[in-house]
């Protein structure tokens, strides 16, 4: 009786796991390939869909322009590159990241209104 009552759990919870493990989306996550004077940033898609992703790096110790956010639509099942980090000589050099997956890249439209301000004859 014992040993049927074990096999019942055992069954439930090895059909739970795979249940669990089956149900997870596969990710869209971060890759670097680091060279020897730079590292190249890459976002992989291992998903089905198309994604949204908003990257921010923030470096100490590489060129400035690393510290602009990005904002990219990721192909299905593709690779893309994002960025490359170029580290300044005599410095140590890290740097950390946000990366933020959304299903779709939504386009705000927004119109700008500018004032110009004409001078008077006078004033020349």
């Amino acid at each position: 009786m014992t040993s049927l009552r074990n096999n019942r759990i055992a069954f439930l919870f090895i059909f739970l796991f795979s249940f669990i493990s089956f149900g997870q989306e596969k990710s869209v996550r971060l890759i670097e390939d680091i060279q020897k004077k730079r590292t190249i940033l890459y976002v992989q898609n291992d998903t089905n869909e198309n994604k949204s992703i908003f990257l921010k790096v923030n470096p100490t110790g590489y060129r400035r322009s690393a510290q602009r956010p990005i904002i990219k639509s990721i192909p299905a099942k593709t690779k893309v590159q994002m960025l490359i980090l170029i580290p300044l000589t005599d410095v140590e050099s890290h740097y950390t990241y946000n990366l933020i997956v959304n299903e779709k890249l939504d386009n705000i439209e927004a119109e700008r209104i500018k004032n110009l301000k004409k001078k008077d004859s006078t004033q020349l």
